[in-house]
């Protein structure tokens, strides 16, 4: 059987919120997310080659690798509080446990929302606190039995109109299935 995921899949507890978009709101923020800053473009590549670097240190040295992400991490937290705006705070995100991925993410929703609905999508990342602004497309939304306060389970796929986040995404999912792996590791 051939394995059609291009990136690793987590279950993941994170910040969500969103909001949809009409069609002709959808084709004209074609870069929604894009801070606009210089400064948070370099962060982001240097936080990218950073997590490059500590992913081939988990080979060698978990305990190093996972005490530099620690560090990272509260950089990032300083980086994002610094960066973000008076009229955004972090307390207006619902945290959820979904299945993330590079590419797109699952949750549970209280609504029902019809596949191909576009999505103004804000992710936070734990436990840096990271913030992503992406757009985002419903490709299912189906019935589950499994939450009563949220009876839909909604898949969405990400446009790549924002390429730094999917790239700090990407790189969230890496590290935390790479410590999910650390872990098993030390536990056998």
């Amino acid at each position: 059987m051939k394995e059609r995921r291009a990136y690793f899949r987590i279950n993941d507890l994170i910040g969500l919120t969103y909001s949809t978009l009409g069609d002709d709101e959808a084709l004209t923020t074609g870069s929604v997310g894009e801070m606009g800053v210089p400064l948070a473009d370099l962060l982001t590549e240097i936080d990218s080659k950073f997590s490059q670097a500590v992913n081939i240190l988990w080979q060698e040295n978990p305990t190093v690798a996972e005490a530099l992400g620690a560090l990272n991490k509260k950089i990032s937290l300083i980086a994002a509080n610094s960066l973000q705006g008076n009229d955004q705070t972090l307390e207006f995100y619902e945290e959820l446990m979904v299945s993330i991925s590079g590419c797109g993410l699952a949750f549970y929703c209280a609504e029902q929302l019809q596949p191909g609905t576009m999505l103004r999508v804000a992710v936070v990342l734990k436990p840096s606190n990271i913030q992503l602004k992406l757009t985002a497309r419903v490709v299912a939304c189906e019935t589950s039995g499994d939450n009563a306060d949220r009876p839909y389970w909604v898949r969405i796929s990400f446009d790549d109109n924002n390429p730094s986040a999917r790239e700090q995404l990407i790189q969230h999912v890496v590290q935390k299935h790479y410590a999910q792996l650390g872990r098993e590791n030390a536990s056998e």
